[in-house]
């Protein structure tokens, strides 16, 4: 709260009466209060007077003499009521002054101090709350407030006095208080002019909006922007903003920083020059409405604003369309009723909106409207719009449903609703203009007059086409021969596609008109022209890479195959196919052709097909015209709706196994069987589509699909079921993984020009895709290369936005001093270390900082490698650089800038520690993880097989985007770190268990995310690192600090709360006995250690039993060990689940400690060193003996009967000699373990006055 903008002091306060006036046969008396600056006057005749002294006498024990007395006589003559004028005001003085605290209700009411005086004002306020702010705040209802209530609670909470002066708990300012915090509806609604009898302006008091904090609507009207305090406090909560006749700029309520700061920008955006505040963003709000205020223009705090859908800027001052490409949420923008004259190029600044009213403006062109295509609702009324040609630039948006054009000179224009709606063409039955639905007999007209224009453009167009078309291309529509060449001149509609047309079904009819041959590298174009349709197959010699051709070039290459009159040629229904295929055949005969190529270029080849058909025959289209469709629903389910959205593709493509693949094998993955063995015909190809989460494989029977056209053929508009001819398989992105091979090709592509050996076949590799799946290969071909190149580049997006968990594929690397056979690495998986990436000489990284040391696993984690992570661990420094960007990385700029293994702990599957590789990038965060990975819920998807060959591994990975990273939380003594991504699949807690390694990344980190920023200088370097400077790990003492990076990514490092918590947990194990000694007195956290047990799976052996030579494998269970001054405990702890997420609805179904063992460090009688039970391993022997705290030594063996087994010792500790319980802790850290001992031996020997015995065995 601004404490410069409310009056420092308390107020006077003074009465007077000022005159009097006869009211029939009484007379009033005018009172002016005045508190301030603030005046107003009450009216009262003596009986009003008579009935406050009453009440001031019984409640306040006021002088009865103190109120001049009635007159039953003479009570209206002048000379009377002057004198009682002057009493009057005594009187009401005389109340003032011996009040002057707390006025009594009474009086407080009788001068109007609950609709002018702030202490009067928030009592009544308070008051009215407390009867009924509950059913308010349980009703959800709009709760208004003045603005002189406002500044009268922004005062109170300014003054230095108690909240309840009067005594009176209704009327406590803690009720207005309770009430604000909780309020989600408010209307802030002010006047013009004075408020009633009063000098006060409400426009002039300033107020604080500051006490409410959970509003999600807020509407001010009649309030000067400039008094308005608070509203940055409201960012977080608010969804929607209206505010009315009270601002000149967006500025003043955006960013009302503004007047301090005048370089300021917004929270996440990229600024040119220095800035002096950086202002967070309305992270909520979704509705913005500042209609009739005087904004002339739309400033650059709209940046500030970037989720909002509704923006309503009508009755304003608007003369330009500025700023509003940063709101990418726009659905709904009124700009009616300002000053627009012109608009262009809307399309840029308004993005994809639905709805625009730009009604009331003097609009004379709509050129700017052309490519407004998600357009659905548009109002042009009242504007200057004259010409009929103008509304050619909005008849073409495809989802323009209401149009208002009423008001305009236009209007008056002779049958102007049929000439509107001529211009959509085919949609002008889906238009509703002005309000009005379009009638049939309008329709009617719009079909003439669409008729007219259709006929003069073919016209048109034959007389400008060339004549060379001879007697030849009359055919017979039944059997059409193949013509071996073409001079006819191509058309404006072309589009590079595939042919395919299966077989008849009839005997009658050949399958020569079989267009698709053995080479996968045809091309086809499908011009529209004259009087025929006619497609025409070619080769594409040049294939991919070689120089552009000109279009005279390309079409003299063309061969004619087949030439049809446009009255022979049948076009299928387009009700069941995806966009990415067009169907067409013969009138007379059962042959169909099926074409395949881009979706839009295939529906406008349709489209125009469909208007020369029509104009040839002179009657309408008797099939409907459908919405765009990828995919048809039917072939959907309905929970897979959301997710075909964004599906992409159509791509056509032969599915084929690879060599070494048979789908009959036992051993096949499931996916690929089922997508390969539905293939009844693989001469055909099936169709691709991709998802944000699968690949569907769409596998069509054209033979079954023209059968069932030419039996449904006699019948309306029906179709067999698309399940008799199609089948969707779907595959999850995340198993399917690129083959080596093709990422190395492609490496190889740009360094040299190497083809396939086979002069026939030399652009194999342009039509060519192999992938794995489980591990086996499957190939597929594109007949069309640059389908190829888009299924290629539309997967690795998709892969790389893809959350969870996904498979990669690495190769063997080849020894680098031998020859490479080419048994091994043939012609086309050439040796990924036979050559060095240029990449690494350009880049600014240094690759020979990471030495191979760094890529060596701790022993605990050996023995749980997959052979995907040996593989990794036994690369060199080079090597592994390699296979990082060749095979693992997203983006071909990526470079690794650190190596760490250690173990990981999923948000999602918090009972299971993985070991993994995790590869720090400049982009990405890369983690990869064991085999048992796959198995975990929610990523069953995944399947982890053998793929056969020996020269190739799968690995589980999870990788997060630094640009997704939202903050990082370092644990306790730096034994582990949390990152925290934008799900529950990107939280993820890595478990170093060593504070060198921790440190060492974080600093890499921000060094990582610091370089994607390169608009701030980078920091000057310093003797100590960030992190020695803001934690003292040596000591133990945690701060409370978080930094946020300037990337906006938190670092979240231990508090003391949360130290203080496992302190309260270490200590509530204690016993009031033990907790009285001097010992305890000073107790605190010396070490916190991240360490494994070591436990041996047969139970009940003595120590000398437990050497390797007994064969056990011994097993590590993860414990956290806490050292305190006078005790060491061991825990199970939830690493992963604590700091709670944003994101998550209830606590975690387990505590985060959970002690397992505690002893106390006087009961140490010796610690074994050695590897007599696991290499490196702690062996710490306890005296069993009943101490001060017997109860938390009790177990069960105590209660067993004579000649039973006890079960074992607390979680897993083992017993020695009699009397002794053994501790082995494996700590993987070498500085850890020294330190544990070192602080061991210091404690004991400060309880036990005598060195620590430490023993070295064998």
């Amino acid at each position: 709260m601004e404490s410069a903008s409310f009056p420092e002091d308390v107020l006077e306060r003074k009465v007077c009466v000022v005159g009097s006036e006869p009211v029939e046969n009484y007379t009033v008396y005018i009172i002016e209060v005045s508190d301030g600056e603030h005046r107003w006057t009450v009216k009262h005749r003596y009986s009003d007077f008579h009935d406050l002294h009453e009440k001031l006498t019984a409640e306040k024990k006021v002088d009865r003499r103190l109120l001049p007395p009635k007159k039953m006589l003479g009570k209206n003559s002048k000379s009377l009521v002057e004198r009682r004028q002057k009493e009057l005001e005594l009187y009401l003085q005389t109340l003032l002054q011996q009040f002057p605290e707390a006025t009594p209700s009474p009086l407080a009411c009788f001068l109007h101090f609950h609709l002018y005086e702030i202490n009067g004002i928030t009592a009544a306020l308070a008051e009215e709350l407390f009867n009924k702010g509950e059913q308010l705040l349980q009703a959800g209802e709009v709760f208004s407030l003045y603005p002189l209530q406002l500044y009268s609670v922004s005062q109170q909470l300014r003054l230095a006095k108690p909240i309840c002066c009067s005594g009176d708990a209704k009327t406590d300012l803690g009720h207005i208080l309770d009430f604000t915090c909780r309020l989600r509806y408010l209307k802030v609604s002010g006047t013009r002019g004075p408020v009633g009898s009063s000098n006060i302006q409400e426009s002039s008091l300033p107020f604080d909006l500051s006490v409410f904090k959970s509003l999600l609507q807020i509407e001010i009207s009649e309030c000067s922007s400039q008094q308005i305090r608070g509203l940055s406090s409201l960012r977080s909560s608010l969804a929607t903003l209206s505010i009315h006749h009270s601002m000149e700029t967006m500025t003043s309520i955006l960013v009302p920083e503004s007047s301090e700061f005048s370089q300021w920008e917004a929270e996440g955006a990229e600024s040119g020059c220095p800035v002096t505040a950086v202002i967070p963003v309305w992270r909520n709000l979704t509705t913005l409405d500042m209609s009739h205020n005087g904004i002339s223009t739309i400033d650059s705090s709209v940046k500030l604003i970037p989720k909002v859908e509704f923006l309503d800027l009508s009755h304003n001052k608007l003369s330009t369309v500025e700023n509003l490409q940063h709101l990418y949420n726009l659905v709904h923008v009124d700009l009616s009723y300002n000053c627009l004259q012109v608009l262009e190029a809307a399309h840029t600044r308004l993005g994809n909106i639905k709805t625009l009213s730009l009604a009331g403006n003097q609009l004379q062109q709509l050129s700017g409207l052309t490519k407004l295509y998600s357009l659905v609702n548009l109002d042009l009324s009242h504007n200057q719009l004259d010409q009929l040609e103008e509304i050619r630039n909005i008849g073409s948006l495809p989802c323009l449903e209401k149009l208002n054009l009423s008001s305009n000179p236009m209007c008056i224009i002779p049958d102007y609703r049929t000439k509107v709606l001529a211009q959509f063409g085919d949609r002008a039955s889906e238009v509703c203009l002005d309000g009005k639905v379009t009638t049939e007999k309008e329709l009617d007209t719009v079909e003439v007059l669409k008729a007219i224009q259709k006929a003069k453009e073919v016209k048109d167009r034959m007389s400008s086409g060339d004549k060379k078309i001879s007697e030849e291309t009359r055919l017979s529509a039944a059997a059409p021969p193949h013509l071996s060449s073409s001079s006819s001149p191509p058309s404006s509609s072309s589009c590079c596609s595939s042919a395919v047309a299966p077989p008849t079904v009839t005997s009658s009819s050949s399958s020569s008109s079989s267009s698709f041959s053995s080479c996968p590298a045809q091309q086809a174009s499908c011009p529209s022209q004259g009087n025929h349709v006619c497609i025409r197959l070619c080769r594409a010699e040049g294939g991919v890479g070689d120089q552009e051709q000109s279009v005279e070039e390309v079409l003299s290459s063309l061969q004619v195959d087949l030439l049809l009159p446009y009255s022979q040629l049948l076009l299928s229904s387009q009700a069941e196919l995806p966009d990415s295929c067009l169907a067409f055949g013969l009138q007379a005969a059962p042959t169909r052709w099926f074409l395949f190529s881009e979706p839009k270029a295939l529906r406008q080849t349709r489209s125009e097909l469909k208007v020369l058909i029509q104009a040839m025959k002179s009657q309408p289209d008797p099939e409907p015209p459908l919405p765009p469709q990828l995919l048809h629903r039917s072939l959907i389910n309905s929970w897979e709706l959301e997710e075909s959205q964004g599906a992409q593709g159509g791509y056509a493509a032969f599915l084929l196994p690879s060599s070494s693949t048979s789908f009959s094998a036992p051993d096949t993955h499931p996916l690929l069987s089922d997508i390969l063995s539905s293939r009844e015909d693989p001469s055909l190809p099936s169709l691709l589509f991709l998802t944000h989460r699968h690949l569907w494989v769409l596998n069509i029977d054209f033979r079954e699909l023209a059968e069932s056209e030419r039996r449904s053929a006699g019948l309306h508009h029906s179709s067999s079921s698309s399940s008799s001819w199609c089948r969707l398989v779907r595959v999850p992105i995340g198993s399917m993984v690129l083959h080596p091979g093709e990422r190395t090709s492609k490496v190889e592509e740009r360094s040299s020009n190497t083809s396939c050996p086979d002069p026939k076949h030399h652009h194999r590799r342009s039509h060519s895709v192999e992938l794995l799946l489980g591990g086996q290969r499957l190939l597929l071909l594109f007949p069309l290369a640059q389908n190829r190149s888009s299924f290629l580049g539309e997967l690795r997006q998709r892969r790389a936005a893809l959350e969870g968990l996904k498979m990669v594929a690495l190769p063997l690397p080849c020894p680098q001093d031998g020859p490479h056979t080419q048994g091994r690495h043939g012609s086309r998986d050439q040796c990924c270390c036979s050559r060095k990436r240029k990449s690494h000489s350009t880049n600014s990284w240094d690759s020979s900082r990471l030495q191979v040391e760094e890529n060596q696993p701790s022993p605990h984690l050996t023995p749980s490698l997959s052979p995907g992570l040996k593989l990794l661990a036994g690369l060199g420094g080079e090597q592994l650089l390699t296979h990082f960007h060749r095979y693992i990385a997203e983006s071909e700029s990526e470079e690794v800038r650190q190596v760490l293994w250690l173990s990981v702990v999923l948000y999602k599957s918090p009972e299971s520690e993985l070991t993994c590789c995790l590869l720090l990038s400049n982009d990405t965060i890369y983690f990869l993880l064991e085999d048992s990975a796959a198995t975990l819920v929610d990523h069953s998807v995944l399947d982890v097989m053998d793929s056969g060959d020996p020269d190739l591994c799968l690995c589980c990975c999870l990788s997060v985007r630094l640009s997704d990273l939202l903050s990082v939380n370092v644990g306790l003594f730096d034994q582990y770190f949390r990152v925290v991504g934008r799900s529950a699949d990107h939280i993820v807690c890595c478990l170093s268990r060593d504070s060198y390694g921790t440190g060492v990344f974080l600093q890499e980190l921000m060094s990582a995310l610091s370089l994607q920023q390169q608009q701030l200088p980078q920091p000057e370097p310093s003797d100590q690192d960030f992190y020695s400077q803001f934690t003292s790990t040596n000591t133990g003492k945690m701060q409370n600090y978080e930094l946020l990076h300037s990337s906006r990514v938190k670092f979240i490092y231990p508090s003391e709360e949360e130290m203080g918590d496992l302190t309260f947990i270490v200590a509530e194990r204690k016993t009031p006995a033990s907790a009285a000694s001097p010992s305890s007195r000073s107790f605190n956290v010396l070490l916190y250690l991240l360490v494994f047990q070591v436990q041996i799976p047969s139970q009940g052996s003595t120590l000398s039993g437990l050497s390797s030579s007994s064969g056990l494998c011994p097993v590590l269970q993860p414990r956290t060990l806490i050292l305190t001054s006078t005790d060491v405990f061991l825990l199970d702890e939830d690493y992963v689940s604590y700091p709670l997420p944003d994101f998550a609805k209830e606590p975690p179904s387990r505590e985060r400690y959970q002690l397992r063992e505690a002893r106390r460090i006087r009961d140490l009688d010796r610690v074994l060193l050695g590897y007599q039970t696991y290499p490196q391993a702690l062996t710490l022997v306890f005296d069993d003996l009943p101490g001060p705290d017997l109860l938390c030594h009790l177990t069960m063996d105590h209660f067993t009967a004579a000649g039973e087994e006890a079960p074992s010792r607390r979680g897993g500790s083992s017993s020695g000699a009699e009397g002794e319980v053994q501790w082995c802790v494996f700590v993987p850290g070498a500085d850890s373990r020294e330190r544990l001992i070192s602080l061991l031996a210091r404690q004991w020997e400060a309880l036990c006055s005598r060195e620590l015995p430490v023993e070295l065995t064998g």
